[in-house]
């Protein structure tokens, strides 16, 4: 959603010295996830074998910080930046300030995505919040 509202906003744009900006821009992505399912056979005697779920996981991409730390960019409780300007993840975390205000303006204050955490290129473990 955020990215293509950026994309469509460049489209439009008729100032060329925007694309010093442009390139400043964070590439993010959330991790890919998927459930792992443990099944259990019910019945060794009989002909008709049925199968239960006895435990699901939830697995997630392994995110690689690089030369960085895993870093929390917004608290869940935060609409502001959880790192200090020097920091030199910041420009991280105001993006994501960013993402989530276009979040709230297209979704007409229905929904947004907080607690932003992961490296640089990674995130994990986003809350949604419906009742900003």
């Amino acid at each position: 959603m955020t990215y293509e509202y950026i994309d469509r906003a460049i489209s439009h744009a008729t100032n060329l010295s925007i694309l010093d900006w442009i390139a400043n821009i964070p590439c993010l992505c959330f991790v890919e996830a998927g459930l792992a399912l443990v099944y259990a056979s019910t019945s060794k005697l009989s002909t008709t074998s049925t199968s239960s779920v006895t435990g699901v996981y939830l697995l997630e991409e392994k995110i690689d910080c690089g030369n960085t730390k895993f870093t929390k960019f917004i608290h869940n409780v935060q609409y502001t930046p959880h790192l200090k300007p020097d920091h030199n993840g910041f420009h991280i975390a105001e993006f994501l300030v960013f993402t989530q205000h276009v979040q709230y303006i297209k979704t007409d204050g229905l929904a947004y995505i907080s607690d932003y955490q992961g490296s640089n290129t990674l995130l994990t473990d986003p809350q949604i919040l419906t009742h900003p």
